[in-house]
């Protein structure tokens, strides 16, 4: 059988164990794209797809009697109710192999573009820096659908291995990961790392929001980008903290309307910036994480190098039923880890900390502040709190600092960053020699 009739199979067996399991769906990481521009069968695929979800409390939601009464005569384009008929025929059971031939449509994809790509440059329709970025996105979705099938002999990780090695040399400034903003967190992690779990803890009101914004519209400079799921916040109290500190415009002007001419240029200046990034939020109320899992699931087809953040770990909830909100958290913390494991991107996660901490005197967040959170302390590979002084005291001679407390680093280490945190503006600062002496000229600390 050619590689052409065996692509097709694929393509077919692909369909139809997904017509007949439909859990199938939710293991699928394909997109229509991926299908072979010489068949219907992105189309189709995309048919099953709505159907999934508009028919989700349906037993069977590819129920062919339900589509042909949902889109009727619409379907005839790709083939009509036949077409489907044909290909739970040719499937006769839930195919065992759906994984492997989910992998046979993909790499036919990623090397149908990767010639596409190639072909472009010949004919002067893209540079030779488009090509080298569409590769890299290409490397990272064939790498993160690749299906293993049990354990790796060492010699196969060590080829692997090197190209990483390489590749991580070309980073400049050694960061190999999702950038933060903060330069001395960069340095010390090579930034937010795929497949890794990130918790930013701290008391209500200390700058966690205000730090996941910063931190989102750093990590996006690279063109990669940024999910923000915002069970705390809506969408425009997020925007306007983004906007504060990347244009350096004061929120209370945002929120009152009093804004000078001044300000709007600067809000200006803000929004292009903005604008030009692959930022989104979900702003749904109490999201659960299985609504997390299809959100980044859908998004990492279009995006795949791509960033999550939470806001925040105790506005979670899930669509199973617990015994105890612990043994929940204890569940959504495990899931967090499995996303960025699963779809190999960074985990930010932000949790409040419990109101313990101020009834010591050193009330410095630790590890132990975090115990009712489910399994933080293990899931998590690095754990970040946040602390400012001038939060207990009003007139602390840290004023206006924040540290950055990296409590536990699996790959990093640990160790206290301190940043400037403008509240005004809502903007997290990295303290440059200028601060420093502006500092010591108000007669505070530096």
């Amino acid at each position: 059988m050619n590689n052409f009739n065996y692509l097709y199979e694929a393509e077919i067996n692909v369909l139809g164990s997904i017509m007949l399991d439909k859990n199938h769906m939710e293991d699928c990481v394909l997109s229509p794209e991926s299908f072979s521009p010489d068949w219907h069968h992105g189309k189709l695929f995309e048919v099953l797809q709505y159907a999934y979800k508009k028919f989700s409390d349906q037993p069977d939601p590819f129920y062919l009697p339900l589509l042909a009464q949902h889109w009727g005569k619409k379907l005839d384009k790709i083939g009509g109710m036949i077409k489907f008929v044909e290909i739970q025929k040719s499937v006769p059971t839930a195919s065992g192999m759906f994984n492997h031939y989910q992998q046979v449509v993909n790499d036919e994809y990623v090397q149908r573009e990767m010639r596409a790509a190639a072909e472009r440059v010949a004919i002067g329709e893209a540079t030779l820096q488009d090509v080298k970025a569409r590769m890299e996105e290409l490397e990272d979705i064939q790498s993160r659908t690749s299906v293993k099938d049990g354990p790796m002999n060492l010699s196969e990780l060590l080829e692997r291995h090197t190209s990483i090695i390489i590749k991580r040399s070309q980073h400049p400034g050694g960061v190999t990961g999702r950038k933060s903003c903060s330069t001395e967190y960069n340095t010390m992690s090579k930034g937010h790392q795929d497949g890794d779990f990130t918790v930013v803890g701290a008391r209500p009101s200390v700058g966690k929001s205000a730090y996941l914004c910063n931190e989102a519209y750093a990590s996006s400079e690279d063109g990669s980008t940024s999910l923000v799921v915002s069970g705390e916040d809506g969408a425009f109290n997020m925007l306007e903290r983004m906007i504060g500190s990347v244009g350096r415009v004061k929120v209370s002007h945002m929120k009152s309307g009093q804004m000078t001419e001044s300000d709007w240029e600067r809000y200006s200046k803000a929004a292009d910036l903005i604008g030009e990034r692959k930022i989104f939020i979900d702003d749904s109320p109490s999201p659960t994480i299985e609504h997390i899992w299809r959100t980044v699931r859908r998004m990492i087809k279009l995006y795949p190098k791509m960033t999550l953040y939470i806001d925040y770990l105790q506005h979670l909830r899930s669509e199973k039923d617990f015994s105890s909100e612990r043994e929940m958290y204890k569940y959504i913390s495990y899931q967090l880890k499995q996303i960025a494991r699963t779809f190999m991107i960074p985990v930010i996660c932000l949790a409040a900390v419990g109101r313990s901490v101020d009834q010591r005197q050193d009330k410095r967040p630790m590890m132990s502040d975090i115990r009712d959170c489910g399994n933080i302390e293990s899931d998590a590979d690095v754990v970040i709190f946040l602390y400012r002084d001038d939060y207990y005291n009003a007139d602390s001679n840290r004023k206006g600092l924040i540290d950055l407390i990296v409590a536990k680093g699996r790959n990093i280490g640990t160790g206290t960053i301190t940043m400037v945190f403008d509240k005004p503006f809502q903007a997290f600062l990295n303290i440059t020699e200028e601060i420093k002496q502006k500092r010591r000229d108000k007669g505070l600390s530096a």
